[in-house]
């Protein structure tokens, strides 16, 4: 009984593991990415240096900007230099024609930052939940549903390997399919409890989407319901102007008034609404510091200084909503932890690529004895080829595009992003169309060198477009500019070894390549 339980779950592992398995990779390694997308915006921004800069630093130059604007300015924000996520003083208003403006200065000497065009980190970042070319809604509900079966790929593959620990210690390298599963299982176990948090908290975020009845049964259907529940869930303040003049505090005594209630927190933003009017308001707020995502804000009325409302905190649901946000996109983390969920997030989109190897690899001899197998093998063979090289091929083509694409181009940013996906297709038709044709040893090895290159062009274009190579980078700390490189260049020799490796395997006898399946392999309990 418990027997053919565990083979049931191991044909559902297999199957449900390998038809989400493309979405699941995607979603995987572009969230991966997306732990730096700070870091990868200053990286395609490298005319715009970035700057660490407190209030008081950055008050000479906020306030020469608001002089040259005049009383005509009655609504704006301020975000101040104080963390990773904020790298410049910028100035969002609206100007005499009430087009919503926003300006990035240099804090020190009020320079105007003009950074190219580019879609940045953040959009590879977006890409994980948003995917790309399809309706909004559309993505969210293809994510959340990978995202459910991702979960019971995870719990089915805890029910299959039941000797999980022993599971960690466990890797043949000399036996070929065995290889395949020891290493799919080290990896799944290795991060397990990050791969389940992740894939949990992911769905979770998407509960609006997914599970909207809820919402709509409290606040109505429709957009209008949707607009009342979020501004009540955000607790926006939103004051009309009364008409009715009346001069405001200088903007000195409001920063000093909103310290002393911060009790020593630093300002990362303020805002001003309805500046010389009877309601203004000043709002100040500090940065993320805690798992709870408690961006503390503090409201006062500009003209007196009286605390009106103290943001500090959140009440218990909406605490338990943001630490699972910021467990999932490591909104707290330091460098270093920040690096931690890095290298996990490899290890799962690893685990992800291995089980789609290893669906081949099993049945691989089983092809090479039937003249190279089925349609559907071959295809989806194609398809795996494709998905594991074409998207980090895809990448590195995106950030190559951010360096060599003119930069007054019109739509800039849309064609890096276009040039990502058209590499990716590029792939998906050369790998497809040699797998049909029983080439895909060739396809392989093809590919992962061209994606070694395409990865080790990435510091060399950089070093030809911009002052920023790589020993100019260590030399100065740069660690942004240098991370990039050498991440890259390590990509780029693990393709070119892997690539080596692949050629050498394919070219072995034909009659060494039908031996039959190793016992052990037959044991995994993979269907």
């Amino acid at each position: 009984m418990k027997s053919a339980f565990r083979q049931s779950m191991a044909w559902l592992h297999t199957w449900v593991g390998l038809l989400l398995s493309w979405v699941l990779f995607f979603i995987f390694l572009t969230g991966t990415v997306g732990y730096f997308d700070d870091e990868l915006d200053d990286w395609m921004t490298p005319e715009t240096p970035t700057f660490s800069a407190t209030v008081n630093e950055s008050m000479p130059v906020l306030e020469q900007f608001l002089s040259t604007k005049g009383a005509d300015l009655k609504n704006y924000s301020v975000s101040f230099p104080v963390d990773r996520t904020q790298p410049f003083l910028t100035i969002s208003y609206r100007d005499a024609d009430n087009k919503r403006q926003r300006v990035k200065l240099n804090p020190y000497t009020g320079e105007e930052l003009t950074p190219r065009a580019t879609a940045g980190g953040q959009t590879l970042y977006r890409m994980h939940y948003r995917l790309r070319y399809i309706p909004t809604k559309i993505a969210y509900y293809i994510v959340g549903v990978a995202t459910m079966f991702m979960f019971l790929a995870l719990i089915t593959g805890v029910v299959i390997h039941k000797k999980i620990f022993k599971e960690i210690f466990t890797f043949r390298p000399g036996k070929k399919p065995t290889a395949w599963l020891d290493g799919h299982n080290l990896m799944s176990v290795m991060s397990l409890p990050f791969h389940f948090m992740i894939t949990f908290t992911g769905f979770l975020l998407l509960l609006y989407t997914l599970m909207p009845l809820i919402m709509n049964a409290h606040y109505g259907d429709g957009k209008e319901g949707r607009d009342a529940f979020f501004k009540e869930y955000f607790s926006r303040t939103s004051v009309k102007a009364s008409g009715i003049s009346e001069p405001s505090l200088e903007l000195q005594t409001l920063l000093e008034r909103a310290g002393k209630e911060m009790a020593g927190k630093p300002i990362a933003w303020f805002s001003i609404s309805n500046s010389g009017d009877k309601n203004a308001i000043f709002e100040a707020g500090s940065i993320h510091e805690n798992l709870s995502d408690s961006r503390d804000k503090w409201v006062f009325d500009a003209n007196n200084g009286e605390l009106i409302k103290a943001q500090i905190g959140h009440e218990s649901s909406k605490s338990f909503y943001y630490v699972l946000r910021s467990l999932h996109e490591g909104l707290f983390a330091s460098t270093s932890l920040r690096w931690l969920y890095f290298l996990t997030g490899l290890l799962g989109t690893g685990m992800i690529a291995s089980g789609m190897v290893l669906w081949t690899v099993k049945r691989r001899a089983k092809a090479i004895k039937s003249g190279g197998g089925s349609f559907g093998y071959r295809f989806t063979e194609g398809l795996n080829l494709a998905c594991l090289l074409g998207l980090p091929a895809g990448i590195a083509m995106y950030l190559i595009a951010n360096r060599v694409l003119p930069v007054e181009l019109s739509e800039r940013a849309l064609w890096e992003v276009n040039l990502l996906f058209i590499t990716f297709s590029m792939f998906i038709l050369v790998a497809v169309a040699k797998a049909t044709a029983k080439k895909a040893d060739s396809a392989w090895v093809s590919l992962t060198f061209l994606t070694g290159f395409l990865y080790a062009l990435v510091p060399v274009v950089n070093a030809i477009t911009t002052d920023n190579n790589l020993l100019f980078s260590l030399l100065n700390q740069n660690w942004v500019f240098a991370g990039v490189d050498v991440v890259c260049i390590a990509v780029a020799m693990a393709c070119f070894v892997l690539g080596n490796y692949l050629n050498k395997i394919f070219n072995v006898k034909v009659k060494q390549q039908k031996h039959s399946i190793d016992p052990d392999f037959k044991r995994g309990h993979v269907s």
